[in-house]
């Protein structure tokens, strides 16, 4: 009877010390990763009084973030891009092409440190080495989205399809689709589109569309350093699920995290994303986030 009571006593405080642990407010399930948040700074830029970022991305090089945002109704530009070292936050600014470009849109060549951007005039191109600024193509034209895969990609204003840069010559793909947004992955040695129109956000490979959800307001779309493709909405974050077949690609939400405006990746692939003009980063912690893996207990 004596060792019927000790092992009862053992068996609750076994339980007890599997399930009880320290809380963990900052942290959050991704997939089935902890993550702990961290603020790191607020970004510095001449912001509307409701801010609004568009886009991120990190010239990992440099470890320096590039950041799209809507500045206030008095400036004469209705889009800028500004950047700021993660390292330094001290080393910021705002990119100027010496005219009105409304430079709402861009993408970073990793490999050769060079950054297209999209505006009301067309395409130009950064040298982040040498600081110079050049017209690249598409004079006059507004381009609402610009993408950098071995080459460029872009789409227009109330245009369909997304051009794609071929050395002198230009090839239209998805002629007939409206596109908001997209970014692009190779899959099995294949090039797979991801996009978001007006009728939700979808997949395509060569000519075979498939839709993924019918929202149509994802606020973004964003590659990891793996290469897997993630958007974000106002309840979280959600994950694409590639599928050989691509028409049995899913997507599904990882985490729920409201208030995203932009979301990226930093050199150890950890989440980068704003709320408002704050930045934070969401890093892998050995923390469960409250999942609890029960343990064999001794049983009397």
């Amino acid at each position: 009877m004596i060792l019927f009571a000790f092992l009862l006593v053992v068996t609750a405080a076994a339980v007890e010390e599997v399930e009880v642990e320290p809380p963990c407010p900052s942290c959050i399930l991704v997939n089935t990763t902890c993550y702990n948040i961290s603020f790191l700074f607020d970004l510095d830029a001449p912001f509307r009084k409701q801010i609004v970022i568009h886009k991120m991305d990190l010239l990992r090089s440099k470890d320096t973030l590039f950041f799209s945002f809507e500045p206030t109704f008095e400036d004469e530009e209705y889009y800028k891009t500004g950047f700021v070292n993660l390292e330094d936050p001290s080393q910021v600014g705002i990119i100027n092409g010496g005219q009105v470009l409304n430079l709402g849109t861009f993408d970073i060549d990793q490999t050769t440190g060079l950054i297209y951007f999209g505006g009301s005039d067309g395409v130009f191109v950064l040298d982040t080495n040498t600081n110079a600024m050049l017209f690249f193509s598409s004079r006059g034209d507004t381009v609402t989205n610009v993408f950098y895969k071995n080459q460029l990609y872009f789409s227009k204003y109330e245009d369909r399809g997304i051009i794609v840069k071929k050395g002198d010559y230009f090839e239209t793909i998805l002629e007939y689709w409206p596109i908001r947004k997209f970014v692009v992955v190779e899959r099995d040695t294949v090039n797979v589109v991801v996009f978001l129109s007006n009728l939700g956000l979808f997949v395509s490979r060569g000519n075979v569309v498939h839709r993924l959800s019918k929202n149509a307001y994802f606020r973004g779309l964003t590659i990891d350093l793996d290469g897997e493709v993630y958007a974000w909405w106002i309840d979280g974050i959600y994950k694409i699920v590639f599928s050989k077949n691509i028409i049995y690609s899913t997507i599904s939400r990882v985490a729920t995290l409201p208030s995203i405006g932009a979301m990226a990746f930093d050199n150890d692939n950890n989440i980068l994303f704003t709320s408002d003009k704050s930045l934070y980063v969401m890093e892998k912690t050995v923390h469960s986030c409250g999942v609890v893996k029960k343990e064999e207990v001794v049983r009397a």
